[in-house]
């Protein structure tokens, strides 16, 4: 990097034309498709950001996951992993009084950094996998252990060589409508997010997140920026935070050079529409 990048000011676009680049960008674009609108996930042991895992993450081998708390689909601690056999992990529970979980490798979801993440809740572990020894394979040849199986083997073809990498997402700190239900996530980590409006039109990331309202940063050559009062948050799906108010609106209403004043973030919050609010085509209401 610094052999051959380093510089006072930024070069022009033709340095960069060499042949092995134009075979990295051929190859990258090739992976990533919209690579030009967004930075891939890094799947590495990061604990930046919903559970979800990347098919082309790097896995954790299998033998790694030794003495790693495990969590249950609903978030309830059920112990470490004791042991690892071909088609199962052995869990242990307690010290004194001491449960055993023999978990089909096929319901481990993933390690997020910090604890094995699997796709069953705590009662369906209790119910089904707690035992005092070992089952035997057959047992775990139900029909839908299968149909799990053929799910995780099309999506992550290396799973049987390690366990998937997850994504944590956190974000804003908001009230879902729906249920009434406070979403407590921290603001510093939404930024750099993208935002989509209610018509999913996508207007930019967050540069900077304020008191009262976020800014959001749109374009390269052409910059705009929009002060939005976070009481116009609405949603927020792992990736994208989303604005209750569609693209026209963003543009009139928010677009400015400068910081807006407190009292005119009060009247653009006063603004905000309270009800009948349109949900993002392919949003999720809950995250």
């Amino acid at each position: 990097m610094k052999s051959r990048f380093e510089g006072e000011k930024g070069p022009p676009a033709s340095t960069f034309e060499t042949p092995d680049y134009q075979e990295r960008r051929t190859t990258v674009t090739k992976q990533y498709p919209d690579f030009e609108a967004n930075i891939p996930t890094y799947a590495g042991t990061s604990r930046s950001a919903a559970t979800t895992t990347t098919p082309d993450s790097v896995a954790m081998p299998w033998d790694k996951i030794i003495d790693r708390k495990v969590k249950s689909s609903d978030d309830h601690d059920m112990g470490k992993v004791e042991s690892i056999a071909p088609s199962y992990i052995e869990v242990k529970e307690g010290a004194i009084h001491k449960k055993r979980y023999f978990i089909p490798k096929y319901y481990v979801h993933g390690f997020d950094g910090e604890n094995i993440r699997t796709s069953l809740t705590k009662d369906e572990i209790k119910d089904t996998y707690e035992r005092n020894s070992p089952p035997t394979e057959s047992e775990f040849q139900t029909q839908q252990y299968m149909e799990q199986k053929r799910k995780v083997d099309s999506t992550y073809p290396q799973f049987l060589h390690g366990i998937p990498f997850m994504a944590k997402e956190s974000g804003v700190k908001l009230q879902t409508e729906q249920s009434g239900e406070t979403l407590s996530i921290p603001w510093d980590e939404v930024i750099h997010k993208r935002v989509k409006t209610t018509d999913n039109v996508d207007i930019g990331d967050i540069e900077l997140v304020g008191n009262e309202f976020i800014v959001v940063r749109e374009g390269v050559a052409r910059v705009r920026h929009y002060y939005i009062p976070k009481s116009y948050i609405n949603n927020y799906d792992g990736s994208s935070v989303y604005v209750a108010a569609p693209s026209g609106l963003v543009s009139a209403k928010f677009e400015r050079e400068t910081e807006p004043t407190p009292e005119e973030i009060k009247t653009l919050s006063e603004d905000r529409p309270s009800s009948g609010q349109q949900q993002p085509k392919g949003s999720k209401a809950e995250p």
